[in-house]
């Protein structure tokens, strides 16, 4: 039986956020996810809830999903990028969610493609990657959620994935908007990762809301020797997704 990955989006474009920022980029958005960003009930009304300040940014795109063969995934563009070297995102939603699906995706890329194709995972690290992909993904940009998202802590803290992720090549991603979530990441994160790998974010789906936090962030950053990063596809396109 063939292996299929439920889809959301591809498309050709440059990573926005993080380490690799600016690096030609094929996106592979799959349909689902495990937890919702801006409180259960914004997927419907669009309006914040349980406490969230930001509310997922693809919400829209991820809860329609169709399923496709892994061999039928990728359009003309994108194989060539891949070939010349773009790097392969898998994204979400949450894409460890499906798993067995990434590996033969993977796969496929690695015989038909490029054999050297460098794999990109964002995820929201609550979920324990299987060993295929913690031998094979090349970075894990780990974005986990607070408070902020609307989403409890019981839900978002899993203390053994954010463990297991900081022996990898893994960058550790937080949206920012206020200093009470620099309190947050010291409480739970700093103890058990890396300083070298945190990056600090500013909330903003769009340019205006972007530019309001970024100030903010960045000096956040600087006063406490961290990472920062901006969302150049906003910046660029004032776009969320499929740019």
């Amino acid at each position: 039986m063939e292996t299929k990955l439920a889809i959301s989006e591809v498309f050709y474009s440059i990573q926005g956020e993080g380490k690799t920022v600016g690096i030609p980029s094929v996106f592979v958005r799959l349909g689902g996810c495990n937890l919702m960003c801006g409180g259960m009930g914004t997927q419907f009304d669009g309006e914040l809830h349980n406490g969230a300040e930001f509310r997922c940014d693809t919400v829209e795109v991820w809860m329609k999903a169709t399923s496709k063969p892994v061999n039928e995934i990728l359009d003309e563009e994108c194989i060539k990028a891949i070939k010349l070297g773009a790097h392969v995102i898998l994204t979400g939603g949450e894409p460890t969610m499906q798993q067995k699906g990434l590996e033969e995706f993977m796969k496929y890329v690695y015989k038909e493609i490029n054999p050297y194709a460098f794999f990109e995972v964002e995820t929201n690290g609550t979920i324990m990657p299987n060993e295929y992909l913690l031998l094979n993904i090349d970075l894990w940009n780990c974005s986990p959620k607070l408070l902020n998202s609307g989403n409890d802590t019981s839900m978002t803290f899993k203390e053994d994935v954010i463990i297991e992720l900081n022996k990898h090549n893994t960058i550790f991603k937080f949206v920012i908007n206020k200093m009470k979530e620099w309190h947050e990441i010291g409480h739970l994160y700093m103890p058990l990762i890396d300083r070298n790998k945190i990056y600090l974010m500013p909330a903003g789906e769009n340019q205006e809301l972007l530019n309001q936090n970024k100030q903010f962030v960045v000096e956040l950053a600087k006063n406490n020797h961290i990472n920062f990063t901006t969302r150049l596809h906003i910046e660029i396109w004032n776009k969320k997704t499929g740019v």
